[in-house]
């Protein structure tokens, strides 16, 4: 999958020591434990790891992204799963319309 790299995604990558065919050579589960760990300590309940996504979609949503866009950004081959977020965040848009 090709994904656009916004901000200053590129650059990060462009600093990364090559080691093998990944950009960050690391294991997901190892990613995963680290991040819960890490949630453990702080005592943080109910958030995991997937909750990032969803965050990272929200923010592009107020950053004014079109639907279609933040598809293409987070991966999401499904439009209706960013639509419910997008309705979820913004259930009052509508008010601001003319009728």
């Amino acid at each position: 999958m090709i994904v656009p790299l916004l901000g200053g995604a590129y650059e990060l990558i462009d600093k990364q020591q090559e080691i093998g065919d990944r950009i960050f050579p690391f294991n997901s589960r190892s990613v995963i434990a680290g991040f819960q760990r890490v949630i453990n300590k702080l005592e943080i309940k109910d958030l995991r790891y997937h909750d990032l996504r969803r965050e990272g979609a929200s923010r592009l949503f107020e950053k004014g992204y079109k639907i279609d866009e933040v598809a293409q950004v987070t991966g999401h081959r499904n439009i209706n799963t960013l639509w419910q977020v997008y309705t979820e965040l913004y259930p009052n848009r509508l008010h601001d319309k003319d009728l």
